[in-house]
């Protein structure tokens, strides 16, 4: 995207405000046009009251400079608050546009991107483009109708001298384009930088327990600093740059002033001129340097806010929105079940599941073990389609997962975590989250109740409605969790995605928590993932997960006797806690955390 194309984009976003935007041009005329008065009334003042001694003129010229000035003060104010309104205003729409498509994206594009980056783009680029879109319009409009202005009066007074600063004017203007081009790659260049400061700053922040538990102060402050310096001689470059261009059209403006000067003294001298009009003429070309000076960092500004802009509409661009299929089927309770068909998928670097094939049964509970890395996560991840798998299908009740309004089918689809997401809200808004204000309070209290939550939330400085800080920073691992399993018992989903909800817990917690579960669990079809496999021996039917593929199916009873990969696993965890592992027989006769739910009706 071209540099006026990008620009163009931008302007774009004023056409909802154009009245204020209209008026801020407006005031912009006239306050820049009155810029160039006092060097007309130079030439009355030297003719018609120094020369001619006429004290009638003074006080006119006296009483018309003050109500000029006071009227350009209005104006100028008019001016300015349009005009920043107007920017602020549309930035903020291109920043709520730019969330609003981020929120949008699918899953693999957060996959592939920073949260710094991504940070660096709504704050860092929108504010590059926030001063071209207020400021340089407006500074851009105050200093071309000043040099407009002030070029009339030079031709006025002596239209053969004014030939002489004309010719001056392209080349200088060509001077600025090329620095303008530098600066624009500069910024692109900056704009990187900010974002690796963003990054290492959030990793900083939400690492800091990681950072003082290893006393690496030191190292992550030595890394922020240099990605800070790195930024740092960027900016310079692209200031070293800017600060180039005043001097240098200042050094053409001296030259051409002494010019002038020369050849007008002696146009007077010859009677060609009167000593007013010469007055006027150097009064003007003196004046005129400035709004020249101040186009040229005008200029810079807005290369500098099409930097941000082009950096923020690629994202917008190259990137499309996740297909939600507005017009899909809608999502309802299971009557029959789940099933996994030749179901496949890779990141793009190799297969993570291959060849699935198994039913959930509805209402049934069905679990998925394995080491790490076998993709059992990602399986999960396919069910609310975050992912869409690259071979196969997931139908629901028979229907292809494809066929269903994406939204319709997230909001049948609760998921609790290993990791739990909290919001810096309060309890209330954090349970209720994706209700809203739509939730009554006593159905937030049930549910909280029903997550064994309701008892330390109530011991809470303010109950239900303290702040929890962000990612719940208050709270422990066990009642962060007990907050996710009251939000999902509020959504009351038909299917249920169990993701080491309990492995990172200590007994006391997971005993709660497992009771909690139990009751979430109770009527909904539920896909468990455990490394735990004390947890998974109530489960109708496991399966293990090895290199993507499933290896192993069957009850507890059965995979035990066969005596394969799942029996290993086993006994290595039995091992590991210092205890025998059970019999079949004897493992089927214990007591199991996951209870067979009843099925749905």
């Amino acid at each position: 995207m071209s540099q006026l194309q990008t620009y163009r984009r931008i302007l774009e976003y004023l056409k909802p405000y154009r009245a204020r935007f209209a008026a801020a041009v407006a005031c912009t005329l006239f306050v820049g046009a009155f810029n160039a008065v006092p060097a007309l009334l130079v030439r009355y003042a030297v003719d018609d009251v120094l020369i001619a001694r006429d004290i009638s003129v003074a006080y006119l010229l006296s009483v018309g400079l003050a109500g000029i000035y006071a009227l350009k003060g209005v104006l100028a104010y008019c001016q300015n608050y349009f005009m920043y309104w107007v920017g602020q205003r549309v930035v903020m729409d291109i920043r709520n546009g730019l969330h609003r498509h981020l929120l949008g994206l699918p899953m693999s594009f957060f996959d592939d991107k920073s949260t710094g980056e991504l940070m660096a783009k709504v704050t860092y680029d929108i504010t590059l483009m926030q001063k071209a879109a207020s400021s340089a319009v407006r500074d851009l409009g105050r200093h071309l109708f000043t040099f407009l202005g002030l070029l009339a009066v030079a031709i006025y007074q002596n239209p053969k001298m004014a030939l002489i600063f004309i010719v001056i004017v392209p080349p200088v203007g060509a001077l600025i384009a090329v620095f303008g081009e530098k600066i624009r790659r500069v910024t692109r260049s900056t704009q990187r930088k900010m974002g690796d400061i963003s990054a290492q700053m959030k990793e900083t922040y939400v690492g800091i327990r990681v950072v003082k538990a290893f006393g690496a102060e030191a190292i992550e402050e030595a890394r922020f600093s240099r990605a800070n310096l790195s930024f740092f001689r960027r900016v310079m470059k692209a200031m070293r740059i800017r600060a180039m261009t005043p001097p240098i059209v200042e050094t053409i403006g001296g030259v051409l002033g002494g010019l002038v000067l020369w050849l007008g003294a002696g146009m007077v001298i010859r009677g060609e001129m009167t000593p007013g009009q010469l007055s006027s003429f150097l009064v003007a070309v003196g004046m005129i340097y400035s709004p020249i000076k101040s186009l040229s960092r005008v200029y810079h500004t807005l290369v500098e806010g099409v930097a941000g802009g082009q950096s923020v509409f690629e994202l917008m661009d190259s990137h499309a929105a996740e297909d939600l299929n507005s017009g899909g089927r809608e999502m309802k309770s299971l009557s029959w079940g789940i099933r996994f068909s030749d179901v496949g998928f890779d990141y793009g670097d190799g297969a993570v599941l291959k060849k699935l094939n198994f039913e959930v049964p509805a209402g049934g509970v069905f679990a998925l073990v394995g080491l790490s890395g076998a993709g059992k996560t990602t399986l999960l991840d396919l069910i609310p389609r975050f992912y869409a798998p690259t071979n196969g299908n997931i139908a629901f009740d028979g229907v292809d997962g494809a066929e269903f309004d994406l939204k319709s089918l997230r909001s049948g689809i609760g998921v609790v975590g290993q990791q739990v997401i909290l919001f810096d809200d309060t309890v209330v808004g954090n349970i209720a989250y994706g209700a809203g204000e739509t939730a009554p309070r006593e159905s937030i209290e049930n549910a909280a109740r029903a997550a064994n939550a309701h008892t330390f939330i109530e011991a809470l400085p303010d109950g239900y409605d303290t702040m929890l800080g962000e990612d719940g920073v208050r709270l422990s691992g066990g009642e962060r969790q007990r907050i996710a399993i009251a939000r999902a018992i509020l959504q009351d989903p038909p299917i249920l995605l169990l993701d080491e909800a309990t492995s990172a817990l200590d007994a006391e917690s997971e005993k709660i928590i497992q009771e909690a579960l139990d009751r979430l669990m109770k009527g909904r079809t539920t896909i468990v993932v455990a490394h735990r496999l004390a947890t998974v021996r109530g489960a109708g039917e496991i399966a293990v997960l090895e290199e993507g593929r499933m290896v192993e199916r069957g009850s507890h009873e059965e995979l035990m006797a066969a005596g394969g990969i799942y029996r290993r696993l086993c006994e290595m965890q039995f091992a590991a806690d210092k205890d025998e592992p059970p019999s079949p027989k004897e493992a089927g006769a214990e007591s199991v955390s996951l209870k067979e739910p009843e099925p749905t009706s």
